[in-house]
Order: C-alpha cells, then structure tokens, then sequence
C-alpha cells in the first residue's frame, strides 16, 4: 500500500491510499484523517467546498505512482451515499467527469464502469491481456459483494426473537 497525505484549503488533513494488486493496478481510496477510525470513512462527506482539490489531488498520486510504475493502471471505485445504490453514484458520476477530463487517451484506456460505479483507467502499456475483465472482476469481488453481503445481513431487531 502507498500512502500520501495531504490538507485542503480549509487545513482538513486527508488520507489518499494506493492499494496495488496484480497486474501494475492501483486503486486509490481517499478521506478525512479525522475519520480514520470510522468504518465508513470512505463514506463521509464534510461538504468543504474542496471535491475539485481532493479529485486533482488524488489524480496527481495516481501521476506519482505512474513515474514509478510505467505499467501502472488505476480504479476508483465512487462509494454509494446513504440511500443510493451501487450503480453509477454520485461519487462515481464525479470520478467519471474528473478523470476524463485531466487524464487523456495517449496513456490510458478509459474504462467507466456504472453498474459497479468503478472507473477503471488501463495503461496502454501493460501487456497484460484480458486486463479490463480481470479488474472488472477484482472490483465486483472486493467492493461489490462484501456490500451485498452485508446488506442482506439479518437485522438484530428483525430476527423474530422478540430483540
């Protein structure tokens, strides 16, 4: 794992880390430092006004990572807000306008994922065959399902033993 750190214009320290799995591919995740402990830190929203800094700021880790790694391809997986479900959020829908816009087509195949609400960015590069489907794969298996799972966990109070 890769872990930058920085502050936003509001001095909010954030947290961008680089998972790397197989393949030269990279997710990156980001949040508050303040919300480290939460188990929805991915989650939270502190409506500072400094989504544009946070997204150029994560896309410049991603730049980083590349100068190290000229193989490297990048996820984002755009976490659902409360009440909103895994297709294309509103997270992604930001991810998806970001990321086409400050990273071109020369290095990258853009790779937008809705279903999931992943966008995957796949370096022309990398030798890897059948690429895109395989992190396609990773994402629904790492994010997807876990989420599924725990929304079809039975609730304490729903367990007709009187709780």
């Amino acid at each position: 794992m890769h872990h930058y750190t920085f502050r936003t214009r509001k001095n909010r320290r954030y947290v961008v880390d680089a998972e790397e799995y197989q393949h030269h591919t990279y997710v990156l995740k980001y949040y508050p430092l303040s919300h480290k402990s939460s188990a929805n830190k991915y989650r939270v929203l502190t409506n500072d006004g400094d989504a544009f800094r946070i997204l150029t700021t994560c896309t410049q880790v991603f730049l980083d990572i590349c100068r190290r790694d000229p193989l490297a391809s990048a996820g984002f997986v755009g976490e659902a807000l409360a009440g909103e479900g895994v297709s294309n959020t509103k997270r992604f829908r930001v991810y998806l306008q970001t990321v086409s816009t400050f990273i071109g087509p020369n290095r990258f195949i853009h790779h937008p994922l809705p279903a999931i609400s992943a966008y995957f960015l796949e370096c022309r590069a990398n030798p890897e065959p059948g690429l895109k489907e395989t992190v396609e794969q990773m994402f629904r298996e790492l994010y997807i399902v876990p989420q599924a799972l725990e929304a079809e966990k039975p609730s304490p109070l729903n367990d007709d033993n009187g709780g």
